[in-house]
């Protein structure tokens, strides 16, 4: 059996990914955690070690679906279809931000999906010039009841996308609503301004990183914010 935890919510998810290890733990499991590459080494690993008084075993794994395709019909992908299809065999893949969509597994598969809170979609609509007051009320409000982290990074992501269609480049994964959503508010940008505020973002990542950054993260925002909106 295959459980995936996945969600752009990785604070949420990862917390969640952890405390089952945790909770097998107390049950008495044996905790395993593997590479993903060692994924196909499971099933031997059990077969040497199982006996009538064994201990149940439970394997933790990362980011399985870099290593899947939709289009080749790699050794990891028949893999994966024979651990969704063994009940004997329990494996929890957790997902750094990845939303369910993006997913590679068979249809089969357990997904257990962390969906950022809505407002944070807002907060993005509201991010772009002369609309200060907005984008200041809704991080305002969003920043009550979301952890700054997750704000910070579901607005580098939205910057990202922002100056990939700025650009005229494409994003794969996106459905045509999302493509035209996102080329109507790059349009109330310039190029340069836009790239100044991702700039502005990595600033604050590094600067926070390294302790050296004299304000929160949601105050960052706030001061970044006055500048370019």
């Amino acid at each position: 059996m295959l459980t995936i935890i996945c969600g752009e919510d990785s604070t949420t998810s990862f917390n969640y990914y952890s405390s089952l290890k945790k909770n097998y733990l107390d049950k008495s499991y044996e905790i395993l955690d593997v590479s993903s590459s060692d994924l196909e080494n499971i099933t031997s690993w059990l077969g040497q070690s199982q006996s009538l008084f064994s201990q149940k075993k439970i394997f933790f794994t990362q980011n399985i679906n870099k290593r899947l395709s939709r289009k080749l019909n790699l050794k990891i992908n028949k893999v994966v279809e024979k651990l969704i299809k063994d009940k004997s065999v329990e494996v929890v893949d957790w997902e750094e931000e990845i939303p369910s969509r993006e997913l590679k597994f068979p249809k089969a598969t357990v997904v257990k999906e962390f969906k950022p809170a809505q407002n944070i979609f807002k907060l993005q609509d509201s991010l772009y010039p002369g609309n200060l007051k907005n984008f200041i009320y809704a991080l305002n409000q969003l920043a009550e009841t979301v952890d700054e982290n997750i704000i910070f990074y579901m607005l580098v992501k939205h910057i990202r996308n922002l100056l990939t269609v700025k650009s005229g480049q494409s994003i794969s994964r996106l459905q045509p609503w999302q493509l035209a959503k996102l080329s109507k508010q790059a349009k109330n940008w310039e190029e340069k301004k836009l790239l100044g505020f991702y700039q502005g973002l990595h600033r604050i990542d590094i600067s926070t990183k390294t302790s050296s950054n004299p304000f929160s993260l949601k105050k960052s925002l706030d001061i970044l914010a006055c500048y370019f909106l």
